[in-house]
């Protein structure tokens, strides 16, 4: 087709290395941000509970469709309904701001705890927080939300000294 004009959308063949060059670039930032968010998407992408520091602690587990939620009993409360439990899923996790509550730790993650609704205010302890993945936007859709339920000062202590055991990083 001789003297056919060129769309204005066509690049010229000049762009093709540029672009090559772009791509590039590009794989090798996936790589990058794919390493650095390894170790914290490692039991999220997994949909396994996180790995806990003490060995004799273990998760009570239970799958759904596309999530997983682990739960860990208080020690000092056994059969008490009292505990830390992790949602890894892809339901989101809006607090409001009135119930903030205080700061905190999950595994080495700095986290801020919010107070948990609960019926009648049964458990006045209890708070929830989610656990933000490192990297400005991850490219996954699993989100870590982490509940305590606890009845007393003492069960929320000890539920925070267990939070801080929680492999995320």
């Amino acid at each position: 087709m001789a003297g056919r004009i060129a769309p204005p959308f066509e690049r010229p063949p000049f762009d093709r290395q540029y672009r090559h060059h772009r791509k590039e670039i590009r794989m090798k930032w996936i790589a990058a941000a794919t390493l650095l968010l390894a170790p914290a998407l490692a039991f999220a992408q997994s949909g396994t509970c996180p790995e806990l520091s003490d060995p004799s602690l273990k998760w009570g587990e239970r799958q759904g469709a596309n999530y997983t939620i682990c739960y860990l009993e208080l020690p000092s409360s056994l059969g008490a309904g009292s505990g830390l439990g992790v949602y890894l899923g892809q339901r989101s996790f809006k607090p409001g701001k009135k119930a903030r509550a205080e700061k905190g730790t999950v595994g080495t993650q700095a986290v801020t705890w919010f107070k948990k609704a609960t019926v009648n205010n049964a458990r006045p302890y209890s708070r929830e927080t989610q656990i933000n993945l490192p990297g400005a936007k991850p490219k996954s859709k699993v989100k870590v939300y982490v509940w305590i339920d606890a009845s007393s000062q003492e069960q929320l202590d000890e539920a925070f000294g267990l939070s801080k055991q929680i492999a995320v990083q």
